[in-house]
This record gives C-alpha cells, sequence and structure tokens, in this order.
C-alpha cells in the first residue's frame, strides 16, 4: 500500500476546492478575473501533484515475476581455524571451517555464477604459495563448481557471465574452468588483480588470453544506502553495489526472490555473520600477518552499514562469503531456492 506524503494530499484538495471540483464555497474574495487566473493555476497544479503521485507509487508497485532462483555450490572448505582468527571478539574455543562457495543464479534472462570457488587447477595454483600460507590457507574436500555442474548436466552455456564478488584466489580459481563466459568486474578490481602478488592473489588462475573481461560500471543510481548500483536484469531481482574496501571494486550482491525472501551476499566484507551481527572487522592479527583488506578504514565503516541495514531490515537475510553457518540455511546444488518454495507450497496442500 502506497503512503501518500500529506503534503502532495493538501495541494490536491486545495487545488481541487479552488478549482471547483469539490465545492463552490470560497474562504475569501478575490476579482473574478484573479480568481479565474487561480482556478487555473491550481488545477495545473493538480495534474503535476498526480503526477508526483504516480511516480512515487511506481517504487511500491507490485513487481511482476521474475522467476529467479539460486543454488550454492561448495566447492571446498579450510581445515579449520579458531574464531577468534576469523573475527575479532570471537571465541579462542570454537573451531570454524570456512566454506569455498560459488552460487549459480538462474533466470530467463541468463544464468550468472556469483563467485567460483576453489577452481579444478587449484593444487597447481597454490604452488606460488609460501609454505606459511599453505599451512594457512590449506582447504578440504575439494569439489569444484564445474565440476559438480557437469556431473548433474547443468549446460555452461547457459551462463551469460560469471560475477567474481572479488578476485582474491578462493573466489577467482574457477575462472579459466569456464573459458569463454564472460567475466563481469569493475575496472579497480581488474587492475588491483593484474598487480596482485601471493597469498592474495594468483595471477595464473586469470591469466589467459582468452577470458573475456568485461568492465562492469554501476551506473544504476543508489540501491539500499549503497551509492552506486547495477540492476542486472532490469527487474531489481538481482542489483549488483560497490563494497570496496576489503578490496578495491568488489561487489555486493542483493537477490530479491519472487517467494518474498531477500538475500545480501557481502563478499569478504566479513568472512563470518558475527562480523556483521557484532559490528566487527578481522581480528588485528590476521591484518598484521597477510594484510587482509585493502582499505581497512573503508571495510570497517562497510561492516558498520551493514550492520545497521540488518537491523534496519531483519527480514534480509546476510551472506558472508565464508560463513559454513549460513551455507547450511541456503539451497544447495542440484536444489534451488524455488524449490525449496514449491516443497513448502506442496507440504501446505497437503495438510490442507
Amino acid at each position: 500500500m502506497v503512503e501518500l506524503n500529506k503534503n502532495y494530499i493538501l495541494i490536491i484538495i486545495s487545488s481541487l476546492v479552488d478549482c471547483g471540483c469539490v465545492s463552490t464555497i470560497k474562504t475569501f474574495k478575490e476579482p473574478p478575473v484573479r480568481r479565474k487566473r487561480t482556478a487555473i493555476i491550481k488545477c495545473f497544479m493538480v495534474m503535476l501533484s498526480i503526477i508526483s503521485l504516480g511516480a512515487q507509487a511506481s517504487d511500491y508497485a507490485a513487481k511482476p515475476e521474475s522467476n529467479i532462483s539460486f543454488s550454492a555450490l561448495k566447492t571446498a572448505h579450510s581445515s579449520g581455524s579458531l574464531e577468534a582468527m576469523v573475527v575479532a571478539e570471537g571465541s579462542y574455543f570454537k573451531i570454524r571451517n570456512l566454506a569455498h562457495v560459488a552460487v549459480l543464479v538462474r533466470h530467463p534472462k541468463g544464468d550468472f555464477l556469483w563467485d567460483t570457488g576453489i577452481g579444478e587447477n587449484i593444487v597447481e595454483q597454490m604452488e606460488v604459495f609460501s609454505f606459511f600460507d599453505k599451512q594457512l590457507f590449506s582447504i578440504d574436500e575439494l569439489n569444484p563448481a564445474k565440476s559438480q555442474l557437469s556431473q548433474h548436466g547443468y549446460n555452461s552455456d547457459n551462463l551469460m557471465a560469471i560475477i567474481p564478488s572479488h578476485m582474491h584466489w578462493d573466489h577467482a580459481s574457477g575462472i579459466e574452468d569456464f573459458l569463454g563466459v564472460p567475466v563481469w568486474i569493475q575496472e579497480p578490481a581488474l587492475e588491483e588483480a593484474m598487480q596482485g602478488e601471493p597469498p592474495g592473489f594468483v595471477l595464473s588462475q586469470y591469466d589467459d588470453e582468452r577470458i573475456n573481461w568485461e568492465v562492469s560500471e554501476l551506473t544504476d543510481g543508489p540501491y539500499h544506502g549503497f551509492a552506486k548500483s547495477k540492476d542486472i536484469y532490469g527487474d531489481k531481482s538481482a542489483v549488483l553495489v560497490d563494497l570496496s574496501g576489503h578490496t578495491y571494486g568488489q561487489f555486493g550482491l542483493f537477490l530479491n526472490l519472487d517467494s518474498g525472501e531477500k538475500y545480501f551476499f557481502i563478499g569478504d566484507t566479513t568472512w563470518v555473520l558475527e562480523g556483521v551481527e557484532e559490528n566487527q572487522p578481522r581480528p588485528n592479527i590476521v591484518q598484521w600477518l597477510v594484510g587482509v583488506d585493502v582499505e581497512l578504514e573503508m571495510n570497517s565503516v562497510l561492516i558498520s552499514q551493514i550492520h545497521k541495514l540488518s537491523l534496519a531490515e531483519p527480514e534480509l537475510i546476510i551472506v558472508p562469503a565464508h560463513d559454513e553457518n549460513v551455507l547450511e540455511r541456503l539451497p544447495k546444488y542440484p536444489a534451488f531456492s524455488d524449490d525449496r518454495v514449491a516443497a513448502g507450497v506442496a507440504q501446505t496442500a497437503s495438510t490442507l
């Protein structure tokens, strides 16, 4: 339901009265010519007000169904680390096995892969890591996205894009598994990746000349408090925003499902949901050891912004890229989000 601005209502009522549309009663006297001129002006104001109300209402109008859905593909998980090494104020008595995830988004206008997770050539890619980095970033249960998709008969030709949230090794590892699929990226992110060094950036993951880079500009204006956005399909079902801080040009992704569920994939702004809920960055020791965030203060501001957004919109499901606990709440490939909705409808119908 549209909540009308009271100023618009007052303008319309007063204009209708003076136009003679509601009543011919006047509260003051004026010459006939001036009264006629005033009536014409006020009638014009009615038209402008109605147009303005129409524009205001369009922001709230029901959107047509987009038939968007998504599925999470767990490609590996970390060998385990103390939560205190994952988020400031985290527990020293809790082990976290951070997940490395790709997300397949389906839409009638074309599918895309959000992040690639760990790719098929990770062993060779990690050869540039130091002994210390190999221990710090060790992974288990490798299951690349490309392999999972092929196993279940998904045709990669359906992909219109790969959209890495950013170009760190654990998000870009599978890019060359999908050669020929356009890779959407912001220009600062591409420049940073090409100049980057291990362990954050691994050039062999994206140095193939056949990669089809598409520099993507966020030109659709503010969205949910973020200054820049890109409405991927033009129906607000999937919207990119800028989350620069952890890296330059990091993307965030809003998914708005037909069921009413809303998701916000925040890349590595925080690794786990506790960072958002408690408004906490990564521990200082991790920043000191590997320099995780390129702009520490900028990223802290983002965390605070997302924290406030989560309080203002509690129905919004925040998805940090590596939170294994949040992953458990997501549909896992080959299941999709609309499968869960359909199952819920069927279950409800069976109880009637």
